[in-house]
């Protein structure tokens, strides 16, 4: 977030005194909130309180609307909800999916009178709260325990649950206190360039009082944040059987394993992904999306290498490897993914979108190349790709008209 915060003194003559540090484009919604009181009293003084459900935790919670905006205010020490509100806004710089942070407020009551072995003393008396935009349209944490909710249901959840493990930890924030009660699950529609649109349901850290932002981030600390999820898991079976639902332990080691497996896989893709962008100056999210396989940016890096040696040789003179990517982004890729999309080539291979589409007939032809030890080339693999894997029959000569237009793109008769 951009926007400087301003820090204002709401009241300054006399205890409580009022002081925020608040996003100026919350401002003024949040500056008319009745802070003189506690926020557990605001309802009684006609605050709108929106009938949001919310886990167990240590801190009073209200989840309230304000003009345009719906806010979540958490009551907490003042030190901690600045350290939160931080947190937030450098996770959200890191490319973290985060809570929206509005700000912090705080309310210093009359000091505390504590009797000490040197005499009577004077202790500051401030009540801190943190302030987040509140989002819509989250599934609830409990539906993943019910009965009815199945493995292939749960494993869509556990993948945004690695997700976001993967964007903190790829980018050295160690969570702290990992758990489903400190995760917000909801759908989200992207619309990535050269890719197409997608629903893909992502996970939002809903919490960061524990979390520490740091350059890079240990093994041991990445494990200490999986395991503790998954203690978490233990604590909710608790919780459920308190309330008659029983899981079998099976079920739960279960849905470990999915998580661990998947960690360590998209960690693997994670870092791979830092290379290539490194190498190629490409941003690999542009590029191909959500990537769940570090074999498809070995595909991506071997291709642009036979496209700079392509390059080189043409030129008469060696190219880089940033500016054979940009060639190959720019002339290749890009105008493959348009052509597969706007010539229906997608819709012979549902589920599959275009970068998905070019990775794996590069792979197959790859495949096919070993397999008869010379070069085949990407529009033979891509027939034949079609005619092993693709579900749906296109229209005679559609297939002409697709290499027609390939060809032309390659730069090859």
């Amino acid at each position: 977030m951009n926007r400087k915060t301003k820090t204002k003194t709401l009241r300054s003559h006399s205890f409580p005194l009022l002081t925020s540090d608040v996003d100026p484009l919350y401002l003024s919604e949040v500056q008319g909130l009745p802070w003189l009181h506690p926020i557990s009293e605001w309802k009684q003084l006609g605050i709108k309180h929106l009938d949001i459900r919310r886990g167990i935790g240590r801190h009073v919670v209200i989840f309230i609307q304000i003009g345009n905006h719906n806010y979540v205010i958490k009551e907490l020490g003042y030190d901690v909800a600045r350290r939160e509100i931080e947190n937030y806004k450098r996770m959200l710089a890191r490319g973290i999916h985060t809570l929206i942070p509005v700000g912090c407020v705080a309310r210093e009551e009359e000091p505390l009178r504590v009797h000490t072995h040197i005499g009577e003393q004077y202790e500051r008396n401030i009540v801190g709260h943190s302030v987040t935009l509140l989002v819509d349209r989250v599934l609830p944490d409990s539906q993943l325990y019910r009965r009815a909710f199945t493995f292939e249901n749960r494993k869509r959840i556990w993948d945004a649950i690695v997700d976001l493990f993967i964007e903190m930890h790829a980018n050295g924030v160690y969570w702290g206190d990992a758990s489903l009660a400190n995760t917000l699950v909801k759908f989200i529609k992207l619309d990535i360039p050269h890719i197409g649109k997608k629903t893909q349901l992502k996970a939002i850290l809903a919490d960061a009082e524990t979390v520490e932002v740091r350059e890079t981030l240990s093994d041991s600390l990445r494990l200490s944040d999986v395991n503790f999820f998954f203690e978490s898991m233990e604590w909710v079976n608790e919780d459920l059987r308190a309330e008659g639902i029983v899981r079998d332990a099976l079920t739960t080691e279960l849905d470990k394993t999915y998580i661990s497996e998947n960690y360590e896989r998209l960690f693997e893709v994670a870092r791979r992904s830092k290379q290539f962008e490194k190498l190629s100056s490409l941003d690999m999210k542009l590029v191909l999306g959500t990537v769940r396989e570090a074999d498809y940016i070995n595909t991506l890096e071997k291709h642009i290498e036979e496209h700079k040696w392509y390059l080189s040789e043409q030129r008469k003179q060696e190219i880089r490897f940033t500016d054979a990517a940009k060639d190959w982004l720019n002339n290749i890729f890009i105008p493959m993914c348009e052509l597969f999309k706007s010539e229906g080539v997608v819709d012979v291979f549902p589920g599959k979108t275009a970068s998905d589409l070019y990775v794996e007939i590069m792979t197959h032809k790859y495949y096919l190349s070993r397999e008869k030890s010379s070069d085949v080339g990407m529009i033979l693999a891509m027939r034949d790709y079609a005619k092993r894997f693709g579900v749906k029959q296109p229209y005679r000569g559609f297939w002409q008209k697709v290499s027609r237009k390939m060809r032309k793109i390659l730069g090859v008769r």
